[in-house]
């Protein structure tokens, strides 16, 4: 898994707050709305993820992603300060800290946000709320179909897709890819949009499946210390440790909550 870094404050510190998610282009809140809550004066980065090889598993090792990110903030000078992770990035924020220690430095404060499993439901879910969003052009049908098809791939990725074998891990990848890319190609053929438009799409799809691969693999580092934030509806999976606030807000609205942006901030001190 490539990694290039989101600045999301350039902050004048020596040290930096580690934010693991996908990043922006949907309808819910990021880490850029809450990091906006927190003191100018800190160093925030959020890697960005690109699928490292044509393949959509090999690359996706959680090790080897988070230690290229702590060996960019070594060479940057950086200290790391602390890890916040957001959904499906709760275990590798889990894991980034877990390697810091390894390597003989200090264990950064750890925040999870309604952190999530990545198991064959919630990549599901993910990829029914990536298809619903091209609602206004798709008919029911044709969203129910797309649907239909994509459960019959991630039904069978279990409740634990770091124990699956990486042919058949792929093999299902490869398939909800092909399922998107039809639906985004009748979209563009509706608008009339050429064929850049659509590789683009598909190429950030292809990305957020890696990433979901690469958090799911990370399953084993949940776990340990943590300061745990929830919605209000949200369900939080065993192994995230037990939920120490939960916020009356919605999911969509969680990361730009000033309550956060203060709990966050006393995690830190």
């Amino acid at each position: 898994m490539q990694s290039t870094w989101r600045v999301l404050t350039p902050g004048l510190s020596d040290r930096v707050l580690l934010t693991v998610d996908f990043g922006p282009g949907r309808r819910e809140a990021g880490f850029s709305d809450l990091v906006a809550n927190l003191a100018p004066e800190l160093v925030v980065w959020e890697p960005v993820f690109a699928p490292q090889t044509a393949d959509p598993v090999t690359g996706t090792d959680p090790h080897g992603c988070v230690s290229r990110w702590l060996d960019d903030v070594r060479n940057a000078g950086l200290e790391v300060c602390g890890v916040l992770g957001y959904c499906a990035g709760g275990a590798l924020a889990r894991q980034t800290a877990d390697l810091l220690r390894t390597r003989g430095l200090p264990e950064p404060p750890v925040v999870l946000l309604d952190p999530s499993h990545v198991d064959g439901d919630l990549i599901q879910e993910l990829f029914a709320t990536s298809v619903q969003g091209y609602a206004e052009l798709l008919s029911e049908d044709q969203i129910r179909a797309a649907l239909a098809a994509a459960a019959g791939f991630t039904g069978a990725l279990g409740s634990n897709i770091g124990t699956q074998a990486p042919a058949e891990l792929a093999e299902a990848m490869r398939s909800l890819q092909a399922l998107y890319d039809g639906v985004v190609q009748t979209v563009c053929d509706m608008l009339d949009a050429d064929e850049e438009v659509s590789r683009g799409f598909s190429e950030r799809f292809a990305a957020f499946l890696s990433y979901l691969v690469t958090a799911g693999r990370a399953s084993a580092a949940r776990g340990g210390s943590a300061t745990v934030i929830v919605s209000g509806n949200h369900h939080l999976p065993d192994g995230f440790g037990v939920e120490k606030h939960r916020l009356p807000v919605s999911r969509a609205a969680l990361l730009a909550d000033p309550a956060v942006a203060r709990i966050v901030a006393e995690a830190l001190r």
